[in-house]
């Protein structure tokens, strides 16, 4: 499992690393405009309805039914349940691009009075048909992905998104050579080949991501033929759709409270796009650091529960959740004091200006907020799937996805696009003080004096860190594009390094037990904390 676990963090970390030089790219292109607005909502509007119709179905439910499949060397059973799930992929694709215009005006109800609203619409109408094709090729991913890590080969599902954001790069890089200036809506047209580099650039990833599967499947010797005749009446397929049921109204959950934000965000004005800039921004640390720690971690919690060991179920939950504070709490704190170097530095090029900078940076320090509590509830909710409960994530996902509209409701108007960062930060800290409970309440799953003993040394290098970096980063001007990058790595590198100094003196218990994240000789998982 442990050579599994690292082709995946490598994996997802590359997935975060190239993404990230992907928004790169993107912003110092198109710039922060009504068309990069008109283009989030466009290339968002695919993963929106894939996740909306069949990616709750396809995840929750996949994974293990390939699992049982192949165990029982069970071929038609898979491959019914393939063709029904690309049925009804091609479906929703065909009836996406045909309405095409009603999927981008959900991103675009009330756009910005700064931009003419028929033009807005018009040209993300235009962008949305090529790049909602992704929605099939989203779905053959998961589909793959599910077949792959069912047999335990993970290579080729852990590493196809950095592919889809190489192709995506390269794209965008051959813009300049096609066009000056900043481009804008008037050059959203099919005659444009600036339109179709910028929009198959996304499409052309997603299309790779999923069709680089292919023959991954077939190297591993796993039976898959492309088959479009679904068979709904079919066993496996019933138990697809009950095993999803709650999922699906998580997902709807989801995609509600974006559609509400995205909107709030004044479509047209640049603040769509700097929320999702942000996002992506945000989503660095967790992805690297906290999706890590689901990865070791969450294989032994289901062991314990079908061990009806609620002891060690409650020592690998605590133990979790000290990891993800460790590593989290002092990026939360980094990302507010550095929020404006970070962007300035990494986007501010090209046709991404100081002010686009500005707005973008705003929104990343609402976002930082946070990264604890968004961190800790993922996992969190772990702890129910173990259990096969996926009722209760779906209650505290719909009460964080309330609380998320109201905060933005009344912090927007006076924050702008700070308030949109911070009602995703405030509603998901809150909202992991909820499932953390339910939780302790159904399972016991808490050791709540091991969790404060390492809780409040965390907090404490992480507040002094904190200090060390704004006192560096006000002393500090550079210039120059490189003299800001290399103050940005030097200022960072410097907060490890103080941070890592800090828990020592500190004494904080993960740091003298690193081995809890390894495997002892002869086993597949570590131990957790004592």
């Amino acid at each position: 499992m442990f050579r599994d676990t690292i082709v995946v963090a490598i994996g997802t970390a590359m997935s975060r690393l190239t993404g990230l030089l992907r928004v790169m790219v993107f912003g110092i292109i198109v710039g922060q405009t009504a068309l990069a607005d008109a283009f989030d909502g466009a290339n968002n509007s695919p993963n929106s309805i894939y996740e909306l119709l069949v990616g709750g179905l396809l995840a929750a439910s996949l994974v293990p039914m390939f699992t049982r499949f192949a165990e029982d060397d069970d071929v038609e059973s898979a491959q019914t349940v393939v063709s029904s799930s690309l049925f009804i992929l091609v479906v929703a694709t065909v009836l996406a691009i045909a309405l095409a215009p009603l999927v981008f005006g959900l991103y675009s109800l009330q756009p910005s009075a700064l931009v003419d609203a028929d033009e807005f619409r018009a040209a993300g109408t235009m962008m949305s048909r090529i790049c909602l094709i992704q929605i099939f090729f989203y779905g053959l991913s998961a589909i793959g992905s599910a077949l792959l890590n069912a047999r335990r080969h993970f290579f080729a599902a852990a590493w196809s998104p950095v592919l889809s954001n190489v192709i995506t790069i390269t794209l965008l890089l051959i813009i300049p050579f096609t066009r000056d200036g900043t481009p804008d809506l008037a050059d959203i047209s099919y005659g444009s080949s600036f339109f179709w580099l910028l929009t198959l650039s996304a499409t052309g990833g997603v299309t790779a991501m999923g069709l680089v599967l292919v023959p991954a499947l077939r190297r591993a010797q796993i039976p898959f033929r492309f088959g479009f005749k679904p068979n709904f009446g079919h066993p496996a397929v019933r138990q697809m759709v009950r095993l999803s049921s709650w999922t699906f109204g998580y997902v709807v959950t989801n995609q509600v409270a974006l559609v509400v934000i995205k909107n709030l965000a004044e479509p047209g004005s640049g603040n769509q796009d700097a929320y999702s800039k942000a996002f992506i921004f945000f989503m660095l640390p967790h992805g690297l650091l906290a999706i890590s720690i689901a990865t070791t971690f969450v294989p032994e919690l289901v062991r314990r529960v079908r061990a009806g060991d609620g002891e060690g179920f409650a020592n690998w939950t605590t133990s979790g959740i000290r990891w993800i504070a460790l590593l989290t709490i002092p990026s939360s704190v980094g990302i507010w004091v550095l929020a404006r170097p970070i962007i300035t530095s990494l986007l501010e090029y090209g046709n991404f200006t100081s002010v686009a900078s500005e707005n973008t940076a705003r929104a990343l320090m609402g976002f930082s907020v946070g990264l604890l509590g968004f961190s800790l509830y993922i996992f969190c909710l772990r702890g129910f799937y173990a259990h096969e409960d996926t009722r209760t994530p779906f209650l505290v996902n719909l009460f964080q996805n309330a609380v998320n509209i109201v905060l933005a409701l009344v912090l927007v108007e006076r924050h702008g696009v700070l308030g949109l960062g911070l009602a995703f930060g405030l509603s998901y800290l809150i909202a992991s003080i909820v499932v953390l409970a339910l939780l302790h309440q159904q399972f016991h799953a808490v050791r709540w004096l091991a969790m404060v003993s390492s809780l409040w040394r965390v907090v404490t290098a992480s507040g002094v860190m904190g200090l060390g970096l704004w006192r560096v980063e006000t002393l500090l001007e550079p210039q120059s594009g490189l003299s800001r990058l290399a103050e940005l790595f030097l200022t960072v590198g410097g907060g490890v390094v103080a941070y890592t100094v800090l828990l020592l003196i500190l004494r904080v218990p993960e740091i003298s037990d690193l081995r809890s994240l390894l495997p002892r000789r002869g086993t597949d998982v570590g131990r957790p904390l004592d």
